[in-house]
């Protein structure tokens, strides 16, 4: 159990100890109405006995410890992942809200379904957000990958990515902040594309220079771009081949 929820379970033992029945109650319903809670915390706070004799706050208390969260309705759940695009995007969403480890066949069921690669992206990243070590299966590129989503890097932690962004923003905030937002909003996208891999071995002066180029030609800006990258020195950077401007075919793959 990590220090947080250490603290968090000291802090609501505490309260009941001291017959604060209402902020315990209060600590522990704001903490079970999270997207995610780890099972084993889950059960601490699910399974919690406070003493007989008790009055109203009490009698509240208690049986919300004991209560179950809401049931998913995992029939409908499961008919929008083999449903339209919209009912697709709806289960990614929702699924996102939950705390994943209980829904790992729902999980599963999406990746194997004919979903665009953008909301798999979503709903791995949710996957890494909880630290799930379960591992998963996906079709990527015409090849099954396992993967445990714990052990991707994410945005934050990915070496390529931060330094991406820095030249964005070296290159762009100043001069440009409208590209700016626009090469962050199209680097996010293309990490959901590229999930559930990383960008460990990708250079990020070729993966800047490519979105950037992309950004620039949909505002017809072609030859601008050209000689702005003679300008910053990167005209002999090699671009790379992005999954966003392949969106469609790869999803079938």
């Amino acid at each position: 159990m990590n220090s947080y929820y250490q603290s968090l379970i000291h802090e609501i033992e505490q309260l009941m100890d001291e017959s604060k029945w209402s902020l315990a109650y209060d600590l522990i319903h704001q903490e079970l109405s999270m997207p995610y809670v780890p099972m084993d915390i889950m059960e601490i706070l699910q399974n919690k006995e406070i003493s007989d004799g008790l009055n109203e706050e009490e009698k509240e208390c208690k049986s919300y410890l004991q209560v179950s969260l809401p049931r998913v309705d995992e029939d409908k759940l499961l008919k929008w992942i083999h449903g339209t695009p919209v009912q697709q995007e709806k289960a990614v969403s929702e699924l996102c809200t939950m705390n994943l480890r209980a829904h790992e066949y729902e999980v599963q069921e999406a990746l194997n379904a004919l979903i665009p690669n953008e909301f798999k992206g979503e709903l791995i990243e949710a996957l890494m957000e909880q630290k799930i070590d379960t591992p998963y299966k996906i079709l990527k590129n015409g090849l099954e990958i396992t993967f445990i989503p714990s052990s991707i890097l994410t945005m934050k932690e990915d070496p390529t990515l931060i330094q991406t962004k820095k030249i964005f923003y070296e290159l762009l905030s100043n001069d440009n902040p409208a590209f700016y937002q626009f090469c962050l909003r199209l680097l996010e996208q293309e990490v959901l594309e590229m999930r559930p891999f990383d960008f460990v071995d990708i250079e990020p002066e070729s993966l800047a220079k490519s979105i950037i180029r992309l950004v620039m030609d949909a505002f017809g800006q072609s030859e601008e771009f050209l000689a702005f990258m003679k300008i910053k020195d990167l005209e002999e950077v090699d671009e790379l081949p992005l999954l966003i401007e392949r969106r469609g075919e790869n999803d079938a793959k």
